[in-house]
């Protein structure tokens, strides 16, 4: 995926600094191809059913939905197993909120084993949300990578660390997700994150959102693996699912079902 920057350079990770950082350029005709949703989209079958997955999200978001609660601004996308297409769901949700007139959008990678939104987006050797938990002099506007989509804006998931599931669980996380959530009243932060029976990562997000989506495989997720993951999460919380690789969409109280293939 291209990415396009001005005036860089690197730390002593090689990872590249964010803070002479000016735009990743996201490569979307190679998106599109791959299956994903493109900004300028506006009548597709997979438009609208995005359209159907946002509303409420978005309502929730900002007061206007049933969910009540503090953080509604803040959505972890997750799924049961590894595959089922939770990658292809954060990055598809992300364009379609970021088409709003009245909302800007953070997508962050919180995934640090399989790296695949950083990978997609053409920002994985930069540094990013691993890098600003473990190093205190660093900050959020340090590593946050505007695109070229106006209302879109990117954090990488940053360096592989062996204590990724202690960072996130840190204070210091605490701090970055209470940033997150307040420093901007127009923001909708989108956390792409590991599945929840493979690794503790997206329990421990869980905490710190207000709303989580977790993403099922149409014909191929087991129900007790859905019921195994759910029960990890707190039920005080607005959680939604999304049917991913669906053969036909669905209407009425579904969110909706996909037909992309990217896992």
């Amino acid at each position: 995926m291209a990415t396009g920057f001005q005036e860089m350079h690197s730390d002593s990770g090689g990872l590249r600094s964010a803070t002479l950082k000016r735009i990743c350029s996201i490569d979307f005709a190679e998106l599109k191809r791959l299956g994903f949703l493109g900004p300028n989209e506006q009548r597709s079958r997979q438009a609208e059913e995005y359209r159907t997955i946002k509303r409420p999200l978005l309502f929730n978001a900002f007061g206007k939905g049933s969910a009540a609660g503090e953080r509604q601004n803040l959505i972890l996308v997750t799924s049961a197993m590894p595959g089922e297409g939770k990658t292809f769901t954060s990055i598809n949700l992300a364009i379609s909120m970021a088409m709003e007139q009245d909302f800007t959008v953070l997508l962050v990678d919180t995934d640090d084993v399989r790296r695949s939104t950083s990978n997609l987006l053409g920002v994985d050797d930069c540094a990013g949300l691993v890098d600003v938990l473990q190093d205190p002099e660093m900050s959020l506007k340090d590593i946050i990578v505007p695109t070229n989509l106006p209302r879109l804006k990117v954090l990488p998931v940053g360096r592989s660390s062996g204590q990724t599931p202690e960072l996130l669980g840190s204070e210091r996380m605490q701090h970055l997700v209470r940033e997150l959530s307040v420093r901007y009243s127009d923001r909708i932060v989108i956390f792409d994150s590991p599945p929840l029976l493979a690794t503790s990562q997206s329990t421990v997000l869980s905490q710190f959102m207000g709303q989580i989506l977790v993403v099922v495989e149409a014909g191929r997720t087991p129900l007790q693996a859905v019921l195994d993951s759910v029960a990890q999460l707190d039920r005080d919380k607005a959680i939604g699912m999304v049917l991913n690789k669906s053969p036909k969409a669905f209407s009425g109280d579904y969110y909706g079902g996909y037909y992309g293939h990217y896992k």
